[in-house]
């Protein structure tokens, strides 16, 4: 999938659910929009509700090993906007003890969705309903939507270090693709790269470099082009870490080629520079 794509689906997931708000929360023009729109609708990746806004509707791609029993958390976290559901507003038909009213006539969003927890990606103690937390995958990325009544749930352990963990085997793709971990806590939203938190991360991407064996240094990308300057610049780091075995890391963010000669030249002036007592 392109990154244009992607950038489409990012803004879907954000809220962006009509072609308008699309366009305006990405700067695509409207033929890039529309073009990804349609792959996306052919692919049965996204499908229009009957309201007319768009939605993903992507099949599991685990099936499921578990029940849902009494939970119902993320009838409560997610948006469903062939139901005018918000995000973090119960449903109108959750039973009392657990399950739906409509089951049978549920909107297409709710049938096509099943959690990370009920496909057996994570173990008992992450039952959504106890947890307050619903992971779940998307197109490329885990998402962790927080329920609003403990938003702080997933700093705690065991639950933080277990996603500094699933974020590493995305990133380093220990598994059969590589995918981005992002934590929903009502507006607010971060991306985690092991254990370095990226806050409000862009809809284009995050380029980044390993400090440590889980934590990162990050730069967010304002535009596709702007993210292709800086994954240019990791790749130039990365290679002459391979040549002299160290390169340093820049704190700007908006870097222009050719990248070699300048960071050669920061790793010549921090070697140089007496060391900070």
């Amino acid at each position: 999938m392109d990154q244009v794509t992607l950038v489409v689906v990012r803004a879907v997931e954000s809220g962006a659910t009509t072609t308008k708000r699309i366009i305006d929360a990405t700067g695509l023009s409207r033929l890039k929009v529309e073009r990804a729109l349609s792959a996306l609708e052919k692919q049965k990746l996204l499908f229009r509700e009957s309201q007319g806004s768009w939605a993903l509707g992507i099949p599991p791609s685990t099936p499921t090993v578990r029940q849902c029993g009494t939970c119902t958390l993320c009838c409560k976290v997610l948006e469903v906007t062939d139901l005018g559901k918000p995000v973090n507003t119960a449903c109108n038909h959750i039973r009392t003890g657990g399950g739906c009213e409509i089951y049978d006539k549920r909107p297409r969003q709710c049938r096509s969705f099943s959690c990370a927890w009920l496909q057996g990606h994570l173990d008992d103690d992450w039952f959504p309903e106890a947890t307050g937390i619903v992971p779940h995958f998307s197109l490329d990325a885990l998402n962790i939507q927080v329920d609003l009544d403990c938003p702080d749930r997933w700093r705690e352990e065991p639950y933080f270090s277990k996603l500094c963990e699933l974020s590493l085997n995305g990133l380093k793709a220990n598994g059969p693709r590589n995918y981005a971990t992002l934590v929903i806590v009502g507006s607010d939203k971060y991306l985690l790269l092991g254990r370095t938190i990226v806050p409000d991360p862009t809809l284009f991407g995050t380029a980044f470099v390993p400090t440590t064996r889980d934590t990162f240094r990050y730069w967010k990308a304002r535009s596709l082009e702007h993210l292709q300057r800086l994954n240019d610049r990791v790749m130039e780091i990365q290679r002459i870490h391979q040549e002299f075995g160290d390169c340093a890391i820049p704190d700007d963010d908006d870097p222009h080629p050719p990248y070699r000669p300048a960071l050669l030249q920061l790793s010549k002036e921090l070697r140089a520079a007496p060391p900070v007592r």
